[in-house]
């Protein structure tokens, strides 16, 4: 144990060895922190679509909020949509397949063009999220007519049951 003590303190008695390794270790821990704080192209894109997802949402509710009020007899309403999926992207792609009479392979690359953040590829087509239910909540739920009137409105909208609507009396 003593031999291995006096070798490490004959090996860190150049003081010239020490500051080299305290050097190397300022500077790995400088890019370690630097790494971390600098957000990746993934991320920024990442928070666009979550942001996009929560514009469209909200807008969608307000949509609807503002036609099932103007309903004859609803009132003051309030809507809450829940969305089966989030939203999907279907880009271009190129698909070469090279069949020969030992192998078959096939391999598929997005078509990329250069747009302001580098290259992106194109968007063929984009597909929103799916409703999955409705909660309605209005001032005039109590009368039949009026609920029904809701049911029917919001089942058309947006092509669910009518099992998946949900019309409750405002509280007050």
């Amino acid at each position: 144990m003593n031999e291995i003590k006096e070798k490490i303190e004959e090996y860190f008695k150049d003081d010239k060895k020490v500051k080299v390794f305290i050097i190397i270790g300022i500077i790995a821990v400088l890019l370690i922190v630097l790494s971390e704080s600098i957000p990746e192209k993934q991320d920024i894109k990442n928070d666009k679509d979550a942001n996009l997802m929560n514009s469209y949402m909200s807008s969608v509710e307000s949509n609807t909020q503002e036609l099932i009020s103007s309903i004859n007899g609803v009132g003051r309403c309030k809507v809450m949509i829940t969305f089966k999926n989030s939203p999907e992207n279907v880009y271009a792609e190129n698909i070469d397949e090279d069949n020969s009479e030992s192998s078959n392979s096939l391999k598929n690359e997005y078509v990329l063009y250069d747009g302001q953040e580098g290259e992106s590829p194109v968007l063929v087509k984009q597909y929103y999220p799916e409703v999955m239910g409705v909660a309605v909540v209005c001032d005039g739920a109590e009368v039949t007519v009026v609920r029904e009137s809701v049911i029917n409105a919001v089942s058309s909208l947006f092509n669910i049951p009518v099992t998946k609507i949900s019309v409750s009396k405002y509280k007050g």
